[in-house]
Order: structure tokens, then C-alpha cells, then sequence
């Protein structure tokens, strides 16, 4: 899920901060989920989502 944050993030160009302000998400928790040392919140997809403008479903994984 982070790639598909960073690449959706990129996309919109938002800065990390941005997003994280934005979000309402501290930058340290902000980056270690982007670096995968912690998990993703239901609470944390919907907000990023909203500030980058992209359905949820964007943001997650495909199930296999």
C-alpha cells in the first residue's frame, strides 16, 4: 500500500509534508508507514485518500 501512497502522492503533487498536515498524520508516523515499519489504519487510508483527491480503492492492495 505505501507505493501505491507515494506513487498517488507524486501524482498529485503534494509534498510529504503537505500530506502529512493534511492528512493528519505526524510526519514521523507518516514516514514510517510510507517506509513499511508500521501498518495502515482505515482512518489513515480515508484521510490521505481525501487529500489526494483518489477513491480508497486506489490505495489498496489487489487481492489475489
Amino acid at each position: 500500500m505505501a507505493s501505491a501512497v507515494e506513487a498517488a502522492r507524486l501524482h498529485a503533487g503534494v509534498s510529504f509534508m503537505e500530506l502529512a498536515e493534511q492528512a493528519g498524520i505526524a510526519p514521523p508516523a507518516l514516514a514510517d508507514l510510507l517506509e513499511e515499519r508500521a501498518d495502515f489504519t482505515m482512518e489513515d487510508v480515508a484521510g490521505i485518500a481525501m487529500v489526494l483527491g483518489v477513491p480508497v480503492t486506489r490505495l489498496l492492495p489487489c487481492a489475489p
